[in-house]
């Protein structure tokens, strides 16, 4: 069992709005108008980075738990090659500001982070299935 993915992307969609307002404005004063849209783009490639995740995983894990982990690193790997091509056709550049694009990302990835961490550590999920006949049965513990 994992936990939600609906309760993960709504807070991560949270707090990336309550970032947002300042990285953009800051952005905004500091590098112009391309760091600002630079800073919006960044948030961007992040929220969509991890709800895809979340998305994926959440799905496969309804429908055949078995493939979860096979789910999990399929998507990671699709991600990153479709995160790698993105910043390589986006390397050269003169519309956007890639020091505010960078700094974006890098705060939005641990606002996310953070989002994850507190929906797992603040949810009841069992670490077994408690549906699964003899999924933990205490009259065969393993020997002490």
């Amino acid at each position: 069992m994992i936990v939600p993915a609906a309760r993960v992307i709504r807070l991560g969609l949270v707090l990336t709005a309550a970032l947002a307002l300042p990285a953009v404005g800051l952005c905004a004063i500091l590098r112009g108008g391309s760091g600002a849209a630079s800073a919006a783009l960044g948030l961007g490639i992040v929220v969509v980075f991890f709800s895809v995740s979340k998305l994926a995983v959440g799905a496969v894990a309804r429908r055949a738990p078995q493939h979860l982990l096979a789910a999990a690193l399929g998507t990671y790997i699709f991600k990153i090659a479709v995160l790698g091509g993105l910043l390589l056709s986006i390397q050269d550049s003169s519309a956007l500001d890639l020091p505010a694009l960078a700094w974006t990302i890098f705060v939005g990835v641990f606002v996310w982070m953070g989002a994850e961490l507190w929906v797992a550590t603040h949810t009841r999920v069992p670490f077994y299935d408690p549906d699964r006949p003899g999924a933990w049965d205490p009259a065969h513990r393993p020997p002490a």
